[in-house]
């Protein structure tokens, strides 16, 4: 063998090995891979890894892979086949055409052909319509314009600073028994002062006629019927003025309740438009809620709760069917406590569970010191009456703002499955101002709620109150 030809061969060793090292960066760290499925068929799935999203110049590259239910031919060997393969494409999403850079065949875990190319050198060309390409082009765009929303709204709230993303009023239930205390007009007491005034001394005047105590007594009735008049007239006007006083009040909760709505002009889709404190809502990269699929099993241990004080209130507030839990109710995840502050109810559910909606959700919002969240969402599904649910049914108030305390002893406990299985991933909160960093517990195991049960509850909370599902975004769903 000649020295040129080892240096060939050599060569060609060294690239082979190169490549394969560099296909193998994206799998091997466990935690900086995030295989997510974007299409699967009958005939193969195809994954992207989000961690691998990065825009470099004017493209946007990644890793791709995707497992074949049936042996494939290589196009350049048509002796060799393979079931797994491994890509880095470039797309460039102005242009919607792009280029593959290195690209790995397996059959049986085993490498049986391998190329790659330089950026410079690639040729980019439109992907062939429903071709893997595509689909994973399409996602990356999709990514990029999200990417740049974000960063908008970051330079946004940069130059416009909001309050810190934790735990704050807005976010909150009033509270059931708040009564706005209406101030006392300083005007209303002058009729009082007037009339109680002293009269002024009268001048002397020649002695009356004989006739004058006649007129004095025709004079009496008329000045008592006048003092009694004026008493009306204050009292009247404080009726109007205290009118008045409640008519703005409710103009004014009214104003604040529309500020954001599940459907129409402030639906959804216009959250982030609405106020500069819910940019996040269409800008977020880790928005809830979220069809729960593709989960990576993690062993989770069971959740440790603390459920046996009553909840205090039920309340109709903010679009949706709010429960007081008072204090005492905790729970522990992490090792840190959090404490139940209220339970949200949303009617059709907002999480899906591999595309299935369930008839209901309950939202156990509890919060530590700090005020992060954490969100534990039970589904409820449509069968049996729940003797539970029936109670808090019976209690909700017929009007809208309207609070009632629960006369009967309800726990959080008794809204919680018997099966202690969940899934968990790391998401927002479903209504503005959608503050990400909130983690979720989204029980496996659903509670059964009668048809009759479910019509008296949606016709309470009024239309629909779920948010659409958003994009997962490649995120871990651990189970």
């Amino acid at each position: 063998m000649s020295r040129y030809q080892f240096s060939i061969i050599y060569y060609r060793f060294w690239l082979a090995s190169g490549l394969l090292i560099l296909a193998c960066l994206p799998s091997m760290d466990c935690q900086a891979a995030q295989w997510l499925s974007i299409k699967k068929t009958d005939l193969n799935q195809l994954m992207v890894d989000k961690q691998s999203l990065v825009e470099e110049k004017n493209y946007i590259k990644a890793w791709v892979k995707v497992d074949y239910r049936q042996p494939q031919k290589n196009v350049e060997s048509v002796d060799r086949v393979y079931n797994h393969a491994k890509a880095l494409w470039y797309f460039d999403c102005a242009k919607r055409k792009a280029a593959t850079i290195q690209v790995f065949q397996y059959d049986q875990g085993e490498l049986v052909y391998s190329a790659g190319t330089t950026l410079k050198q690639a040729d980019f060309i439109e992907p062939l319509p429903d071709s893997e390409v595509e689909i994973t082009q399409q996602y990356a765009c999709k990514w990029q314009a999200k990417e740049k929303q974000r960063a908008e709204a970051i330079a946004n709230r940069a130059a416009n600073p909001i309050k810190p993303a934790v735990a704050n009023d807005k976010d909150k239930p009033a509270s059931p028994n708040s009564v706005a205390e209406p101030a006392t007009p300083a005007a209303e007491a002058a009729p009082a002062e007037k009339n109680s005034a002293a009269p002024k001394p009268a001048a002397e005047k020649p002695a009356p006629a004989k006739d004058e105590p006649a007129k004095k007594a025709e004079q009496a009735p008329a000045t008592e019927q006048t003092k009694a008049s004026e008493k009306d007239k204050n009292k009247a006007a404080k009726q109007d003025k205290s009118a008045q006083q409640g008519k703005e009040e409710k103009q004014d909760k009214d104003k604040e309740d529309k500020s954001w709505a599940y459907s129409g002009p402030h639906g959804p889709d216009k959250w982030g438009s609405l106020n500069p404190d819910f940019a996040v809502c269409n800008a977020g990269s880790q928005q809830s809620p979220i069809n729960v699929d593709n989960t990576i099993t993690a062993a989770l241990k069971p959740i440790k709760r603390l459920q046996k004080f009553p909840l205090k209130n039920i309340a109709l507030k903010d679009h949706s069917l709010i429960l007081d839990a008072g204090s005492g109710n905790m729970m522990v995840l992490d090792q840190k406590p959090y404490q139940l502050k209220y339970i949200s109810v949303h009617a059709p559910s907002e999480h899906q569970t591999k595309e299935k909606s369930y008839a209901a959700e309950l939202q156990m919002v509890h919060e530590d010191k700090a005020g992060h969240r954490v969100i534990i969402a039970v589904m409820l599904e449509e069968g049996t009456a729940n003797s539970t649910l029936e109670t808090l049914i019976s209690s909700i108030p017929k009007e809208k703002g309207q609070s009632k305390s629960l006369a009967i002893r309800v726990t959080p406990a008794e809204l919680m499955p018997t099966k202690p299985a969940y899934y968990r991933y790391t998401g927002s909160l479903t209504s503005p101002p959608c503050t990400e960093g909130v983690q979720w517990i989204i029980m496996k195991e659903a509670l059964k709620i009668s048809k009759a049960q479910l019509t008296r509850l949606q016709q309470a909370i009024g239309e629909p109150n779920l948010r659409p599902i958003q994009d997962s975004q490649g995120r871990m769903i651990l189970e």
